[in-house]
């Protein structure tokens, strides 16, 4: 199903409340214009027939404008809060699905296209684009209710005078028309959304080399790049705010004139209908100026329509746990619990490549299920070590066990990998925060937790890339020695990937690549 269907079911399943904030959205608008039009009326009618004497006074109706000011107030409220409520509420929960559903399809996509979408670039479609989508649902009665409002000024200022109502029209197109002109008047550089995308990229991907910034002295050179990126949305917001100040320029500029023409256009007509038209066409203006911003936003919304599309129609792998052999070198294995294989080769040679492929990183065809998986270069979760760790459980486990189960099978992995004694001494043990990316802890404590966790996976074949990188010999030696008792009580089997000499005695089958 392509985005633009699975967008408009989504859209379809909130009609109803979409339908009601369009209609209450709508009578906000009418009940504003024929309030204030009403309220002029009355009170320059009121003063007129006071003027006039006693017995004008006494004959002026006051009690059938005054209920439809009182209605017109308290339908405005009523109807002001029914909007906001029905319109953020099938906003709210139509992204609240959407997001999920994005994310699905990210992870069921093809790894070699979706592994290269950026932090910071995820970061902009999934929050920034959702984001622009919600306010455009918020902000899709907005057309009907301007024209609403509009319709209804004409109406009243027809009442006051036709000639009034035709200079109020004209100049009503004239200032739609002109507001939309500058609104879509093309950027000279990025659009704002797309140089927000950019910085943010950018500054994700600097923030996992902090470190490494520091220590080569870095910060001249990436601030200044980061101040060029700041400058292109500096510019970008420069001009999306300039286009609204000369819209607003050139709207408040018509209305004078216009005011002027409708006051000219009543001169023959009682002094409360020239009240009347005039502040009915104020508001019809007020009415425009909803109009044209809910229309100039329609660019901003296609664009991050278009990039959300993007992520959710690319093709999707499906993936299996059909495989009944591993193949790697040209040799082909049994994949069953007592496979004990290492694969060797020079630096280069494809080693980790091959097992991105059997697990399914790389193209179709991988079976995930088949196996737990520790990476060469794993990456931590930014939250608690019991976090990081229950990631490699699937939820039918957790919801199989209890707290107390969960701990203990977390506390065995744990000491499998060396991590136990460092773990107990925290003041809040398992639920120790250890910071983005894991950064309060030492590369390999890291590592070892990396370790712990795709031992918490129950998957007949266990994989473990370079397990020991970065331990010394003597920690080494205690891993490799409690992996191999763990692999002998609880039988998985295991593919291996090792310069070191330490973990190799671990498997007896080798594959050079």
């Amino acid at each position: 199903m392509s985005f633009d269907d699975y967008f408009k079911k989504l859209i379809e399943r909130f009609s109803t409340r979409l339908l009601l904030t369009t209609l209450f959205a709508a009578g906000v608008s009418v009940s504003a214009v024929m309030l204030l039009g009403i309220s002029g009326w009355f009170l320059t009618g009121a003063a007129v027939a006071g003027a006039a004497g006693v017995l004008a006074a006494q004959g002026f109706n006051y009690l059938l404008p005054s209920a439809a000011i009182r209605f017109f107030a308290i339908a405005r409220t009523v109807l002001r809060y029914g909007e906001r409520y029905t319109g953020h509420s099938a906003a709210l929960r139509a992204m609240a699905e959407l997001r999920p559903a994005l994310l699905g399809r990210v992870l069921a996509g093809d790894p070699q296209t979706t592994l290269r979408l950026s932090r910071g670039e995820a970061s902009s479609r999934f929050i920034q684009d959702v984001t622009t989508l919600e306010n455009a649902l918020v902000m899709r009665s907005a057309p009907w209710a301007g024209g609403a409002g509009i319709l209804t000024a004409l109406v009243l200022t027809a009442i006051a005078s036709p000639w009034a109502a035709l200079v109020l029209l004209v100049f009503l197109a004239g200032t739609v028309a002109a507001s939309l002109r500058i609104h879509r008047r093309p950027a000279d550089d990025l659009s704002e959304a797309a140089a927000m995308g950019d910085l943010k990229a950018r500054f994700f991907s600097l923030m996992t080399l902090l470190p490494d910034i520091r220590a080569y002295d870095m910060r001249r050179s990436l601030l200044t790049e980061l101040q060029d990126l700041e400058a292109r949305l500096f510019t970008a917001k420069t001009h999306t705010i300039g286009k609204e100040a000369v819209s607003s320029a050139v709207t408040t500029a018509l209305t004078g004139l216009c005011l002027a023409g409708i006051a000219m256009a009543s001169l023959r007509q009682p002094l409360a209908h020239m009240a009347l038209a005039l502040l009915a066409g104020s508001m019809g203006f007020e009415s425009a100026t909803i109009l044209t911003r809910a229309l100039s936003q329609k660019s901003g919304v296609d664009q991050a329509y278009g990039r959300l599309a993007e992520i959710h129609d690319q093709p999707q792998v499906e993936k299996t746990d059909t495989q009944v052999t591993v193949s790697i070198g040209g040799q082909t294995f049994a994949p069953d619990r007592s496979l004990r294989l290492r694969i060797d080769g020079p630096s280069g040679s494809g080693k980790t490549r091959a097992i991105e492929t059997l697990i399914g990183l790389r193209g179709a065809g991988g079976a995930p299920g088949l196996f737990a998986h520790c990476p060469q270069d794993a990456a931590l979760l930014t939250g608690t070590i019991r976090e990081n760790l229950l990631m490699a459980v699937s939820d039918a486990s957790l919801k199989a066990l209890s707290r107390t189960d969960q701990e203990k099978l977390m506390l065995e992995a744990l000491d499998t990998a060396c991590l136990t004694d460092r773990i107990t001494v925290l003041p809040k043990g398992l639920d120790t925060w250890i910071g983005d990316g894991g950064i309060t802890l030492s590369g390999g404590e890291r590592k070892r937790l990396a370790l712990a966790r795709a031992l918490l996976r129950d998957a007949p074949i266990l994989i473990l890339d370079e397990p020991t990188e970065g331990l010394d010999l003597a920690t080494e030696a205690r891993v490799v020695k409690k992996l191999s008792r763990r692999l002998a009580e609880r039988p998985q089997g295991l593919i291996l990937i090792s310069h070191r000499e330490g973990p190799r005695v671990l498997a007896d089958q080798v594959v050079s690549l």
